[in-house]
């Protein structure tokens, strides 16, 4: 009769009781014999055998259907239970109003008709007032006991027991023979087959309330025992008090105020004794209850209903949890607590009465992880409230963490014992046996599993194999406590076996109480790798004396740790001289590598650099130093490589030597083609100054105009300055001094230098054009140098366009200004190209075209740009010809101007 929970719908499993049926059927046997009486005209059983006061049939059929709802609602069919229970309330409640208002609705005569006429009573066939009052009650009862509410389900036993009281003492008026049946006594009268229905059914109705409210061993509460005999005495004394009254008042052998003392006093000492008693059974039950519930709340244990949301909170999950009980009532306890949720299956299971219990992780307040043995119940201390779940928690945290370190302490002995391949053995002196563990008898050279011999037969085994034993002064029994190591060594097919181990010797209390547990390990390869270590450290110590470059190790303090033998040529110490010394001593400015793993001896190269270092005489040396880094257990060291540059700064020196006289040889050879282009050039302004110095002479012989005389020394004047300036340009170029670099305006560098190139050129019909850019800026460069790259070009491609005749040659000079502050100049000619050798090695020294060149002109070129801080290139022209390309700094009009 409870509500179904919000998830699942259901509760725990309770049997009806097999009380609650036969009442019901008890009653509606007594329905069944009344209506039958009726119908075959037999109003003795109507009556039970009191013919004065029957059983009507509207009330034996209202008691029936108050049967049938009870059983309904008992298998939980709600609605139907609802809709036999109009039956007996429509009969009640229009008797009552009928009996009120003192008519008839017409309903009296439905059933039996013939039969009911026959009674002497007003209104016969329908209830009369308390019968029909007793029907209503039962059936609010009933309805009650249906409710969903929980304040309507408690009047379920209010209702019936009323019902029971007013039968009960209605329906014994008559059989008592303290009433007789007549009209004025009619409305207090109840036939004894309707009290002893409507007894039934009541009682029928509070033992069902009695199976959801008070089970006989309930898990909270009050027994059902001390309940139902409150019950039975608070609804009996009444009723006998009552009846007894009636009974004694009317035989008339007491006074009326005496049966009144009387009465009050059997009551009043009633009910006191009923007070006592029920209040010593309470007071031992909850005594009981305070003790269980003291228990409950030290443990961690909470109560929720099906779906997690908590209902209880104990002080030992507020200890655990760290949420207190205010905190956590109301909450879902899974995600309070983190703790996985509860499958639907698990649940089913918890309501069929099965116990749940799993080891899940759950989390503190503060977050702690916990590891946490949850065990879970479902339990309904009443089949009127929704079941709940008792959990039960119980902190494994540390035994958990114990037996995960014990588990991971095991896997990691058992991983270093097959990975190190060791061996464990244990012998005692009580049973003179060994246990070998790992690969132990594989070590000692044992059959696996077939050794079963004592310390004497395992010594013997050991002299057999290893031609030695395991040594320990005396017998077993005086054998003293400690650890004691052995060394085995065996050849096996010209191959050396080599064994290791130790064992540990403990004495116990006892005389005999002898033991020895060891381990054993194979040390061959151990072995062999310290003989290849020795013998690759003599080969590597034998490689650094001999390397040609000096090496010195640093350790982390700046102390020299070794000292190669062409260091000792080097620095002119001996090696004993500089050990433990400071290595500034030798290397002024050397500074200690860093601790940081991304710098050198941690996979990335050495740290190369050129400085100065010290001889033996306080001399600096040029030199090349290459530091490395490299831990040796916990010391971090330096390598330093160190390379004389003394020898190879002179070389340097002398190649530098070299190109500068290459350099002034090409300019030389240059100007030496470019003499007569030169002369021819001189001869203009000369026979110009001599044309002009004739013509002065002859105006003044005539008397000629002074300022036309002036004018015409001032052209011969100009005329001796630009042979003048030829001269200059001719001996600036050809002189050989130092690189001189200067802002230059671009424009003036490559007029100069197209005036050489054509007094030059000796190829005729040749178009020389030049096409500056807008802007004509300056360039940071020695003029006599890039006039000297200019000209080479340029030479090159007059030279390619000799003897070109199936074309008009044309050399074109332009000039653009790059986006990264660079100025770009390029020569184009409409020449054959450049072949594929000088393409894929055009700056290859000594490789030429021509047949009289020394194949040096385009590597100075590129060596010249390239001193300026600028790019030289070649290409094909894909119309024809080539392209000489190369670029130089600018510099503007506002840093000009600064400078």
């Amino acid at each position: 009769m409870n509500p179904p929970p919000q998830r699942l719908g259901g509760s725990l499993p309770v049997g009806m009781a097999p009380a609650i049926p036969a009442l019901v059927l008890a009653a509606q046997l007594v329905c069944a014999i009344v209506l039958c009486g009726w119908a075959f005209g037999m109003p003795g059983l109507a009556g039970i055998g009191t013919d004065g006061f029957l059983m009507q049939p509207l009330t034996a059929v209202g008691c029936s259907a108050i049967g049938i709802g009870i059983l309904l609602g008992a298998a939980s069919r709600r609605s139907a239970a609802r809709w036999a229970m109009a039956v007996p309330l429509v009969i009640g409640c229009s008797s009552l109003i009928q009996e009120w208002a003192g008519v008839s609705l017409g309903m009296d005569r439905l059933l039996f008709a013939d039969s009911v006429l026959h009674q002497t009573r007003p209104y016969p066939g329908r209830p009369g007032v308390l019968p029909a009052l007793g029907l209503v009650l039962l059936a609010l009862s009933a309805l009650s006991l249906g409710s969903s509410r929980r304040a309507l389900r408690r009047l379920t036993v209010v209702f019936a027991c009323i019902a029971i009281a007013v039968a009960a003492i209605s329906g014994m008026l008559l059989p008592l023979g303290i009433s007789t049946p007549g009209p004025e006594t009619r409305h207090a009268l109840m036939s004894v087959p309707t009290a002893v229905t409507i007894c039934l059914l009541a009682v029928g109705l509070i033992a069902l309330r009695r199976q959801s409210a008070w089970p006989r061993q309930p898990d909270c509460g009050f027994g059902s025992a001390t309940l139902q005999a409150c019950l039975l005495l608070c609804v009996s004394l009444p009723v006998v008090s009552a009846l007894a009254h009636f009974w004694v008042e009317r035989s008339g052998a007491v006074s009326a105020e005496m049966i009144e003392i009387v009465q009050a006093v059997a009551q009043v000492a009633l009910s006191c004794g009923l007070i006592a008693w029920a209040w010593m059974r309470i007071a031992r039950e909850s005594g009981a209850r305070w003790a269980v519930n003291l228990a409950l709340d030290s443990a961690p244990v909470a109560i929720t209903d099906v779906d997690g949301r908590i209902l209880r909170w104990s002080a030992g999950c507020e200890r655990l949890y760290g949420w207190t009980s205010e905190q956590a009532l109301g909450r879902f306890q899974q995600k309070l607590t983190g703790t996985p949720p509860i499958a639907t299956s698990d649940i089913e299971a918890l309501l069929a009465g099965a116990r749940q219990e799993r080891e899940v992780t759950a989390y503190r307040k503060d977050g702690t992880m916990l590891r946490v043995l949850h065990s879970s119940q479902a339990v309904q201390p009443r089949s009127d409230i929704a079941p709940m779940v008792v959990h039960a928690m119980t902190d494994i945290t540390a035994r958990t963490r114990a037996e995960h370190a014990m588990l991971a302490s095991d896997a990691r002995l058992s991983l270093a014992v097959d990975l190190h391949e060791l061996g464990i053995f244990e012998w005692s002196l009580a049973t003179d046996r060994f246990v070998f563990h790992g690969h132990a008898e594989r070590l000692f050279g044992l059959e696996p599993g077939l050794f079963d011999g004592g310390i004497d037969a395992w010594k013997r085994h050991l002299r057999q194999t290893f031609g030695t034993s395991f040594r320990m002064p005396g017998p077993p029994e005086a054998w003293s406590a400690g650890r004691y190591g052995f060394r085995l060594v065996a050849v096996e097919a010209g191959v050396v076996k080599v064994v290791e181990g130790t064992a540990h010797i403990h004495r116990g209390p006892g005389e005999n109480d002898v033991s020895m547990i060891g381990i054993v390990m194979d040390a061959t390869q151990r072995e062999q790798h310290a003989e290849m270590l020795k013998s690759r450290e003599s080969e590597l110590r034998s490689i650094l004396e001999t390397v040609p470059e000096a090496m010195i190790t640093i350790d982390g303090g700046g102390q020299i740790r070794s000292f190669s033998t062409t260091a000792e040529t080097l620095f002119g110490y001996a090696a004993a001289e500089v050990l433990g010394k400071d290595v500034r001593l030798l290397l002024p400015r050397y500074v200690r590598p860093s601790t940081d793993p991304a710098l050198p001896g941690q996979g990335n190269p050495a740290i190369t650099s050129i400085t100065a270092g010290l001889d033996r005489n306080g001399n600096e040396l040029p030199i090349e130093i290459a530091v490395g880094a490299a831990n040796v257990g916990n010391e971090r060291i330096a390598i330093a490589f160190i390379r004389n540059l003394r020898e190879q700064m002179a070389t340097q020196a002398r190649l530098n030597e070299l190109r500068e006289q290459v350099l002034h040889a090409s300019r030389v050879s240059a100007m030496g083609e470019m003499g007569a282009g030169l002369a021819h050039e001189l001869n203009q302004p000369l026979t110009a100054t001599s044309n002009l110095l004739g013509a002065i002479d002859l105006a003044m012989a005539r008397g000629g105009d002074p300022e036309q005389v002036r004018c015409m020394l001032e052209l011969a004047r100009q005329e001796v300055l630009r042979a003048g300036s030829i001269i200059r340009r001719m001996r600036a170029f050809v002189s050989k001094g130092e690189l001189e670099i200067r802002a230059e305006p671009l424009d003036e560098v490559i007029a100069e230098t197209l005036q050489l190139a054509r007094s030059r050129s000796r190829v005729p019909g040749v178009r020389l054009s030049y096409r500056p850019s807008v802007v004509a800026p300056s360039i940071l460069a020695d003029r006599i140098q890039m006039q000297q790259v200019l000209v080479n070009v340029l030479n090159n491609a007059f030279d390619a366009l000799a003897g070109l005749n199936d074309r008009l040659p044309e050399i074109t000079l332009s000039t653009r200004q790059l986006n990264d502050g660079h100025i770009m100049i390029s020569v184009i000619d409409n020449g054959p190209g450049l072949p594929e050798a000088i393409i894929n090695r055009p700056f290859e020294a000594f490789s030429s075209t021509k047949t009289t060149g020394m194949g040096l002109g385009l590597s100075i070129c590129r060596r010249i740009v390239e001193a300026h801080g600028g790019r030289f290139s070649l290409r094909n022209v894909p119309d024809g010809g080539a392209a000489v390309e190369f670029t130089l700094p600018s510099y503007s009009e506002l840093e000009l101007r600064a400078g």
